[in-house]
């Protein structure tokens, strides 16, 4: 047991628990992020159409709420 208690003498602070806690917290939540993002639905890994925005028309809309704006027809993502 001494062998323990002079590692952690040695190399545990304990003010410095609250600063590992914050950054652990904080790493956690943007990983989280980060994957939720990954995983919408609107982001597609895939090489199938690898440029989407050049299939868009003039009278097409892309907008999910359109002011004052009258156009033919939406835009729609081909899954």
């Amino acid at each position: 047991m001494s062998a323990m208690r002079s590692f952690l003498k040695t190399w545990y602070r304990p003010e410095v628990s609250p600063i590992i806690a914050v950054v652990g917290v904080a790493l956690t939540g943007a990983s989280w992020y980060i994957v939720r993002l990954a995983r919408h639905q609107e982001v597609v890994w895939t090489n199938a159409n690898p440029a989407p925005w050049q299939k868009i028309e003039q009278t097409q809309s892309t907008k999910i709420l359109n002011v004052n704006e009258k156009l033919t027809d939406s835009f729609k993502r081909e899954w």
